[in-house]
């Protein structure tokens, strides 16, 4: 009994002389390897609450609460760390191993192929990548328009006026897709339900009739919002009011 309350000391000791963010990332990576998944929580939630964010941190969050069997949590964390990283492989396959325990099995409208491409494409790099690449691309342009401005032969003048086309229809998409992934990242439309039974209903009022059932780590779109209440929308298109405590936007 007294080495247990040592240990809880000591646990406590570190949490508190532990202020710095590096520190409690490090203390909680150690927990999460002893096991100790809500002590590790307990940690990565204090560094979101200092208003620090990352995809390491989401990651390992999210890593956190599937092994404490919070499944919603989990899955709110990873797409979290996600958006901020949405090609990394173990934040997908972590992702689909999640998914693959909800309840819910929700078909969504298959997407046309160049809905496909355009989707793989700007997931090809986050908001931070997109920006890199759009000022890189700006600097090219640039330079292909001074190397067209001073060229003395018709040949040199015809690579870089064709050069200035392409760079600058490259540096056009580079922004939509910076756009598109800054509104993704900021976006408030998408949450994931909390609770393990929620259910639909078919106006913002509790006794209004009940449309369908919602279980931990579904994810939803949102609509609207009145009160509070929050009208969603289906992978497959399917409507209802939910109140805002069943959810959590990611």
């Amino acid at each position: 009994m007294k080495r247990l309350i040592i240990i809880l000391f000591a646990l406590a000791a570190k949490a508190v002389f532990a202020t710095t963010p590096h520190e409690l990332f490090e203390e909680a990576n150690n927990a999460y390897q002893r096991s100790e998944y809500a002590y590790s929580i307990e940690l990565y939630e204090q560094i979101l609450d200092k208003g620090l964010v990352s995809a390491e941190l989401f990651y390992n969050l999210g890593n956190a609460y599937f092994k404490n069997n919070n499944l919603g949590p989990a899955i709110l964390n990873y797409e979290r760390a996600l958006r901020l990283r949405p090609m990394d492989e173990d934040i997908i396959h972590n992702l689909e191993i999640a998914r693959s325990r909800i309840v819910d099995r929700i078909e969504q409208r298959p997407l046309l192929f160049y809905e496909r491409w355009w989707k793989a494409t700007y997931n090809l790099q986050g908001v931070d990548g997109w920006a890199v690449t759009t000022i890189v691309l700006v600097i090219l342009l640039l330079v292909s328009i001074v190397s067209y401005l001073f060229s003395r032969t018709m040949a040199l003048k015809k690579t870089a006026f064709f050069s200035m086309l392409f760079l600058l229809i490259l540096a056009i998409h580079s922004v939509i897709f910076t756009i598109k992934q800054h509104n993704r990242l900021f976006s408030q439309r998408e949450a994931i339900i909390m609770q393990s039974r929620v259910t639909a209903k078919s106006s913002p009022a509790t006794q209004s009739p009940d449309l369908f059932l919602l279980h931990e780590g579904a994810k939803i779109a949102v609509r609207s919002s009145l009160g509070q209440w929050y009208e969603i929308a289906l992978p497959n298109g399917t409507v209802g009011w939910i109140k805002a405590e069943a959810m959590e936007i990611i």
